[in-house]
This record gives structure tokens, sequence and C-alpha cells, in this order.
């Protein structure tokens, strides 16, 4: 049994896309319901269909608002959309608990058992947020280790030659992981603790900017938490999970995914390093440099398109470097 007087929380959704999606929606919203959310917030990001109507319909009696764009504005901007409803509602208190989330994820239905019986052996006065494990997607709790802060030191998109390996994990303690980075989908924070954390610039666009909140969280000098009981289900694959044995690069040159989503997460990574993460300039240039040409040479060079795409991501990178975010019209995701 959920014990209400212990623990409430309300989820923000975020979705996009055509109504092929809507199913996917659906069983997201079924599922933080079963599981004993007060309130959705959902914000239709540019969907191609009437989606607020047919959720309201669908789950008539339960308390779901909507906020709509007519154009898809990101990630950044979808989902910082649902914190500043969940902040501009007097209903929620500081004490409920948010939980963000987006359409194709399933949430358990016993999480806010098993959440109580974890956090409860935790130290209050540590200041903590929770991101839920998303078993299909990470290997953390099955190696025994955690990334530190310094494997992402002066990096470009997770590679660096000159990373020294013995100083880059942190051996997991108690079953509960303290990851740096963390995605949207599955983070678990009060509302009174989500005040003081700064949202992600919007210029982001997609991607890296749950990589800045990340780093946000942490400049309010709160730890990042994750437990292998506190579980979000998968109901899709991620463009870059599509074939696990496929580098980034493979998928990018070989044209396995439209090429935008790459160049976006290139760029704005080197955006998010250079300012946050970079100890030894040279270092740092020396990864961006080798991270260009190895991969062209690994995948590039005999690809008819290699010399096009290593223009494109050149460009990206240099956008990256000066600062140039946004959205790219001219990078399809």
């Amino acid at each position: 049994m959920i014990n209400k007087e212990k623990m409430s929380f309300v989820s923000i959704i975020v979705t996009y896309g055509n109504v092929d999606r809507y199913e996917g929606v659906v069983n997201t919203i079924e599922s933080v319901v079963d599981a004993g959310t007060k309130k959705v917030f959902l914000v239709d990001n540019g969907c191609h269909y009437s989606i607020s109507s047919k959720i309201k319909n669908q789950f008539s009696g339960f308390n779901i608002r909507v906020r709509r764009f007519e154009e898809n504005k990101g990630s950044a901007e979808g989902f910082s959309t649902g914190i500043k409803m969940v902040m501009e509602d007097a209903q929620v208190s500081g004490q409920t608990y948010i939980l963000i989330l987006d359409d194709d994820v399933l949430l358990d239905r016993n999480f806010a058992d098993r959440f109580l019986s974890i956090n409860q052996t935790l130290v209050e006065s540590n200041k903590h947020v929770w991101s839920l494990f998303r078993k299909d997607r990470d290997e953390t709790f099955a190696n025994g280790y955690d990334r530190n802060i310094n494997y992402y030191y002066n990096s470009v998109a997770g590679f660096s030659l000159l990373r020294k390996s013995r100083k880059n994990f942190n051996s997991i303690l108690n079953n509960i992981s303290c990851p740096i980075f963390v995605p949207w989908a599955g983070l678990f924070i009060k509302k009174k603790d989500l005040v003081s954390i700064e949202l992600p610039d919007p210029k982001f666009f997609v991607y890296e900017d749950d990589a800045d909140f990340s780093l946000n969280i942490r400049k309010q000098e709160y730890k990042i938490l994750r437990s292998p009981e506190l579980v979000l289900r998968e109901n899709s694959k991620s463009w870059f999970e599509s074939d696990s044995k496929k580098s980034g690069y493979k998928i990018y040159y070989g044209g396995f995914a439209n090429s935008g989503r790459f160049l976006y997460k290139v760029r704005n990574n080197i955006y998010l390093i250079r300012r946050n993460l970079v100890t030894n300039v040279f270092a740092f240039y020396t990864n961006v440099f080798i991270f260009i040409i190895a991969g062209f040479i690994k995948y590039g060079k005999f690809n008819k398109d290699g010399f096009t795409r290593l223009k494109l991501l050149c460009q990206a990178v240099t956008d990256g470097l000066r600062k140039n975010l946004g959205e790219n019209k001219n990078w399809k995701l």
C-alpha cells in the first residue's frame, strides 16, 4: 500500500510527433496513475494531432493539465515548460515530489512503496535527488562502478585520448550509484529542492540539455542517486541503441539515422564541456581534433557521403566552440 501521508508525487510528461506515439503516451500516463501520481502535467511539444482532447476524454475524471506548443520547441524548452507548470501550481506543495518522464517509459505500480523503503535508509539532511534506473540503457550496476567527474574532463562526446582510467571510476556502495549525468526521464525531486536549480538554456534545443541540468543540480550541492530497485521500463529504444554494435560515428557516416541527431549531440556536448569541464585547454583541443579525424578515417573515408558529412561535423564542432546554439533547420531529426 502507498503511504499517502509520507509521500505525494505529481508527474511531468513531454510528448511530440505523430499520432503513432499516442499509445506510448497513454501507457506512460496509465503507469503513473496506477503508481499513485496526484496529477499529470502534459507538455504537447508540437504534436501533429489533437492530443489534449484525446487524453482528457480517455482519462476523464483524472487531473491532467496540458500545455501546447504549435511546433516542436525541443527537449530543453519542453521539459523546462513542464517544470514551470508545476512551479506555478499553488496546489502542489513544496514537499511534493516531481517525477519527470518522456512518452516511452513505464513506471512500476509499486514504485512508491519501494522508494519509501530505500529513501528512509538515507540521512535526511544529505541533499540528494533521484534518477530512476533504466535497466535496458544503463550497465552501471552490472559493472559495479560509476563514472566520476574526472571521466568527463576535457572530453568530447565521451571520448578522451588522455584519460587516466584509474581515476575515472568510483565503486558503488550499498547498491546506490551516484551518476554525474542523467536523462530527463526518471528524475525524481521535491518541488522545494527544484526551486533552486537553474533550468537549461533553451538554445540547446535537443540533446545535452539534460546534461546541463544535471550539472546545475550538482552546482547546488545535491547528489544524484540511483537504485536498481527504482526502475523505469522502456517502451522503445533510442536512435543510438537501435543496434548496440554500431557506434555513434558508424550510425552517422552510415546513414542509419538522421544526421541531425548526431550533429546536435556533438555540437551541444562541445559547448557544455568547454563551458564547464575543461581543465586543460591543450588536452581538450587535442581530443576535439582526434575525435573528428579518427571517426572519419574509420567510418567515413570510403563512404560516398563521407566528406560531406565530415564538413557538416566540422561545422557542428565550430558552432559548439563559438556558442552558436539553437535549432538548425538544416539538421533533420
